[in-house]
């Protein structure tokens, strides 16, 4: 996630083979039938054995091209018989065993225990009294303030994710002691599964949800024309976002209010390449790899906890000289393999030192070679940075540790002519919070739009916004009105995937781990959330 990336669509593999009958060259040559009545007898011979080598001549010509078709058919077969069990490994091809119905997305499954038609039947999900979301909310507790509106806008394109992103909203809204007073839906997708589900979503959410019509737009750019209401923070959330932590929105919301002189505010991303390298150094992240195994060894389960898992064993760890980066294949470590289906990650240990064996480690210390870009570039691209930010994250959860993601300091900025004068009026009376504790001015540096906050009349100043939306909002409007981008660290939010990260973070078992905490920690009882697909082979 994410993702887009990138938007799930339901589809099912087949193939059928339709062979056309034409007539061959064997058969366009056959001689009509002649008469030999009243023909000298020499003629006749001559005739005969000159169309008998025409016959043979073709015949093995006929055979040849036969043969080249049978050995063209079967390459063709074989070909698309493995890009068929590529794309949808769980339906059984060739008649062997019994059949299975693919699962709704190509190299989409569960790890969960449902059953043969994907039917799932809720375990008893209790709340784990172990567990809790530590909060850093101010004396007597987050009071929204008066005279705002705060919208959520959420930029839509996949069900499997927005399902539990739903329980986030739902404790977030005003009307359940949070903070939005409304969501908004912009909608980015054709694919009928997933209109379907916002069209049910909406009915059962008819107070709070509603879509925001997009009319002529189709682009990035012109879904910001139409929220420009004043008194109104808009906070815009990606449909991958799959986790918020009950302070994010409130923190958020007031460090808007606080600190009126930037021009956006966004929250702490985890899986971004910016913020993913800060969390790297202050002890944010975890020597997490790839489950080594070829096959699932554990049975299907609704689990998110790491620790549910046995360590990363040891013997099945690559000989990796980090004092000898050239004997490593860093691809291979950056990029890996994808074992199977539902696979998980494993803790190597907690030591700093392993942790530079770890994707993350490893693609830091090959940045000390190729420069910071190459740096940030893979921590878009791979699906294992990725993968490793996020089990790091409910490590954190697990062991209640979510400062571990807070660095920056407080910022202060002078008032000028470009500051939002409008904004002002809303500053708070008094000084020391809550808001802007810990922030991170970007300098300029473009950053992610997952998860962000901005005041509706700022947006209306701007317009139109570019087509490159994040770009705008996050270097090119800065610099133009000397208005800065900055991140609240302690408003901490996790993401799924960019896009050229989505194949592989969809193979591991992440989306059913981030359902499980919501059914946990965050959904109501009457709002737990099912896996809307078959379960991933072997489990």
């Amino acid at each position: 996630m994410g993702e887009s990336s990138a938007t799930a669509s339901s589809t099912r593999a087949s193939s059928e083979w339709d062979w056309d009958e034409e007539q061959t060259d064997y058969q366009r040559a056959q001689p009509k039938v002649k008469t030999v009545m009243g023909v000298d007898h020499e003629r006749w011979l001559r005739y005969v054995n000159h169309h008998l080598l025409r016959r043979k001549f073709d015949l093995k010509r006929l055979i040849i091209v036969a043969i080249a078709i049978l050995g063209l058919g079967i390459i063709i077969f074989e070909v698309t018989h493995h890009e068929l069990y590529r794309l949808a490994p769980f339906e059984k091809l060739g008649g062997i065993g019994p059949a299975e119905r693919p699962p709704a997305l190509p190299g989409q499954c569960t790890t969960w225990p449902v059953d043969e038609k994907g039917q799932y039947t809720p375990s008893q999900t209790h709340r784990n009294a172990s567990t809790k979301l530590e909060s850093f909310a101010p004396k007597g507790g987050w009071k929204k303030p008066a005279g705002i509106k705060v919208v959520a806008l959420v930029f839509y394109g996949r069900k499997r994710t927005v399902d539990f992103l739903d329980c986030y909203l739902q404790q977030n809204l005003a009307a359940n002691g949070g903070y939005l007073d409304d969501v908004r839906f912009m909608v980015h997708t054709d694919k009928e599964e997933d209109l379907q589900y916002l069209k049910t979503l909406l009915s059962r959410r008819k107070k709070h949800y509603h879509i925001l019509e997009p009319g002529m737009c189709s682009g990035y750019g012109c879904i910001w024309d139409s929220v420009v209401e004043d008194d109104t923070i808009y906070v815009k959330i990606d449909d991958d976002i799959i986790f918020i932590h009950p302070d994010a929105i409130p923190q958020l919301v007031h460090t808007r209010i606080a600190l009126p002189h930037p021009f956006a505010v966004s929250a702490n991303l985890v899986n971004s390449p910016l913020t993913g390298y800060e969390h790297f150094h202050v002890g944010a992240i975890h020597a997490f790899r790839p489950d080594p195994s070829d096959k699932p060894s554990h049975p299907a389960a609704e689990s998110w906890r790491p620790s549910d898992k046995n360590p990363f064993p040891r013997s099945s760890l690559p000989e990796l000289d980090i004092t000898d980066l050239g004997s490593i294949n860093m691809d291979d470590e950056i990029y890996p393999k994808r074992p199977y289906y539902g696979h998980p990650f494993l803790l190597l240990s907690d030591g700093p030192f392993d942790l530079m064996k770890s994707p993350m480690g490893l693609n830091y210390l090959r940045g000390s070679e190729k420069g910071v870009e190459h740096t940030y570039g893979a921590a878009w691209k791979s699906w294992a940075l990725s993968s490793q930010q996020q089990y790091s994250l409910l490590k954190n959860l697990e062991d209640d540790a979510m400062s571990r993601y807070f660095f920056g300091s407080p910022l202060d900025y002078p008032q000028s002519a470009n500051t939002s004068a409008a904004a002002l009026k809303h500053l708070p009376q008094t000084t020391g919070g809550p808001g802007a504790e810990q922030l991170y001015d970007t300098q300029y540096k473009r950053y992610n739009l997952n998860f962000v906050a901005l005041w509706g009349h700022d947006i209306k100043a701007q317009l139109p916004i570019a087509e490159d939306d994040e770009q705008d909002i996050t270097v090119t409007i800065p610099k133009r009105t000397g208005r800065p981008f900055v991140i609240d660290t302690r408003s901490v939010v996790g993401h799924l995937s960019f896009y050229p990260q989505h194949e592989g973070v969809r193979e591991t078992d992440l989306v059913d781990r981030w359902r499980a905490f919501a059914n946990e920690m965050i959904c109501a009882a009457d709002n737990q959330k099912k896996p809307f697909d078959l379960r991933c082979p072997g489990f």
